[in-house]
C-alpha cells in the first residue's frame, strides 16, 4: 500500500528525531569524556579545521541534495549517476584546495605573518588540515542513493547508517584519546567514520548501483538550479561558521575551545530541528507545491507552530539555566561557557523562520533565499568585529544572536511579499519563552 505524504513525513520525522537525538546524546557523552582527556586548546584547533573544511565544502556546493529532491528528473538513473560523478569531482577539488590552504598556513606561520597566540598560529594546524582534507575524497564516493532517500522520505536506512558510522567514529576517538591523549584522536576518528559511511552506503541495498555518467542536460539543470545554492552556501558558511572563523584570529585556542563547548550545547536542539527541516519538511513542502499548492499555507503553519513551541520554550529555559547546565556537565576549565550558552540560546527563537527559505527553494526560487542570507551575512560581519573590540568576547557572542534575529525579520518580509504572512500564527507561541524561563528559575532553586 502506498503511503500518503503525511504518513511518510511522520515516519521520516520519527527516524530523524530518533537518529539525531541518539546522535546528540553520543556527541554529548563523548564530549564530556574527551574534555577530561584532552585540553581545551585541542578543541579550539579542531574547531578551526572544521570551519575551513566546512567552508571549502560550501564554496563547492551545487545543491545536489536539493536538486534531487526538487527536480522532476530526481529519480532518473542517468540524472542520479551524473550527480554522483559531480559529487566525486567536487570531493577531489575540495581536497586539493585544502592542501593548498594547509601549505599557505604553514608558510604564513613560519614567516611570522600570523599573530602569536592566535589559533591560526598553532604549529600543528597545517598538518592536521592536510590529513583531514582526505575525508572530502572519501565522502565524495558516498552512494548517491543516500540523497535519493531524502526525496522519497525513506530515512530509516539513512539514519541507521549515520548512527553506525558515528558509533564507529566515537569508539575510535575515545580509544585513541584514552591511550595517546593527543589531538590526532579527533583527526583520524573523523576519517574512520567517513570510511564506514561510504562502505555502508554501497553495501546496503539502497537502490541501483552507482556508475560514472555525464548527461549534459542533467548537468545543465543541476548547475542552473545550483548556482544560487552555491552562492547561498558560501554566504551560509560565512554566516554559520563566521564566529569561529573570525575568533580564530582574535582569541587563543583555549578561549575558542571554551566557546565551542557553549556553541555545541546551544545548537544541540537546533541541529535536530534543522535536520528535520532539510530532510523531512523540505520534501513535504516541495511535494505540496508540486501537487497541491493551495495547501501550502496550512501545512507551513502546522509545521511552524510545532517548531516554535519547542524552540521558544527551550530558549527561555536555557537562558535562565545555562550556567548551571555547564557547571553540571563540565569541569572548572569550561565554566566561562555558561554565560555564553545563556546568550546563544536566544538565537533558538529564529529556528522556525528557516522554514521560509525552504518554501522558496521548493518553488525553485533559490535566488531569493540568497538575498536574505546575504543581508544577514553583511550585518554579522559588520557587528562581530565592532562588538568584539568594544566589549570583548561578550560582544562577539551577542553578534551571533543579532545576526539570527536579522535573518528572521528579513525572511519574514520576503514571506509576506511572495507568499503569505499571518502575524497571529507567527507570534502564537511567544508566551512559551517566558514559561521556559520561569521553569528554569524554579529548577535552579532546587539545585
Amino acid at each position: 500500500m502506498t503511503k500518503t505524504l503525511k504518513q511518510r513525513a511522520v515516519t521520516s520525522g520519527r527516524w530523524i528525531i530518533f537518529g539525531h537525538l541518539f546522535s546528540q546524546a553520543l556527541r554529548l557523552g563523548s564530549n564530556l569524556v574527551l574534555t577530561r582527556l584532552l585540553v581545551p586548546e585541542m578543541f579550539g584547533v579542531m574547531a578551526v579545521v572544521s570551519v575551513i573544511m566546512s567552508g571549502l565544502a560550501m564554496f563547492s556546493d551545487v545543491g545536489l541534495l536539493r536538486n534531487i529532491v526538487q527536480s522532476k528528473r530526481g529519480e532518473e538513473t542517468d540524472y542520479l549517476n551524473t550527480a554522483w560523478t559531480i559529487q566525486i569531482i567536487r570531493g577531489f577539488v575540495v581536497f586539493m584546495i585544502a592542501l593548498l590552504a594547509s601549505m599557505a598556513l604553514y608558510y604564513l606561520g613560519q614567516q611570522g605573518y600570523i599573530p602569536k597566540g592566535a589559533v591560526y598560529a598553532n604549529s600543528e594546524l597545517p598538518f592536521i588540515l592536510a590529513v583531514v582534507s582526505m575525508g572530502a575524497v572519501i565522502s565524495g564516493f558516498n552512494s548517491i542513493n543516500l540523497l535519493l532517500l531524502n526525496r522519497k522520505l525513506m530515512l530509516g536506512k539513512l539514519t541507521l547508517i549515520n548512527i553506525v558510522s558515528q558509533v564507529g567514529t566515537i569508539a575510535f576517538i575515545l580509544t585513541w584519546a584514552w591511550y595517546q591523549r593527543d589531538i590526532w584522536a579527533l583527526v583520524y576518528g573523523g576519517l574512520f567514520g567517513s570510511l564506514i559511511r561510504v562502505a555502508l552506503s554501497h553495501i546496503l541495498n539502497l537502490g541501483e548501483r552507482c556508475h560514472f555518467f555525464w548527461d549534459r542536460e542533467a548537468v545543465k539543470e543541476i548547475i542552473h538550479f545550483g548556482k544560487w545554492i552555491f552562492i547561498s552556501s558560501i554566504l551560509g558558511f560565512l554566516l554559520n561558521q563566521g564566529d569561529r572563523l573570525l575568533l580564530g584570529g582574535l582569541i587563543s585556542p583555549e578561549e575558542l575551545g571554551i566557546y565551542t563547548v557553549a556553541f555545541f550545547l546551544a545548537n544541540a536542539l537546533k541541529s535536530v530541528l534543522i535536520k528535520l527541516i532539510v530532510s523531512v519538511f523540505f520534501p513535504v513542502l516541495s511535494e505540496t507545491i508540486r501537487k497541491a499548492p493551495e495547501n501550502l499555507e496550512r501545512i507551513y503553519y502546522k509545521i511552524r507552530s510545532k517548531v516554535d513551541a519547542i524552540t521558544f520554550f527551550v530558549a527561555g529555559f536555557i537562558f535562565s539555566t545555562g550556567d548551571v547546565i555547564v557547571a553540571c556537565l563540565y569541569d572548572t576549565r569550561y565554566q566561562e561557557a555558561g554565560w555564553m550558552l545563556e546568550i546563544l540560546s536566544i538565537s533558538l527563537i529564529s529556528t522556525g523562520s528557516l522554514l521560509i527559505g525552504q518554501c522558496f527553494l521548493a518553488q525553485g526560487k533559490s535566488k531569493i533565499v540568497t538575498g536574505f542570507i546575504f543581508v544577514q551575512t553583511v550585518v554579522f560581519y559588520a557587528t562581530l568585529p565592532f562588538l568584539f573590540f568594544e566589549f570583548g568576547i561578550l560582544g562577539a557572542v551577542w553578534s551571533v544572536v543579532i545576526a539570527a534575529m536579522v535573518r528572521m525579520v528579513i525572511s519574514s518580509i520576503y514571506m509576506k511579499i511572495y507568499f503569505f504572512y499571518n502575524i497571529k500564527k507567527e507570534l502564537m507561541m511567544l508566551p512559551l519563552i517566558f514559561l521556559g524561563y520561569y521553569m528554569g528559575v524554579i529548577g535552579k532553586d532546587f539545585l
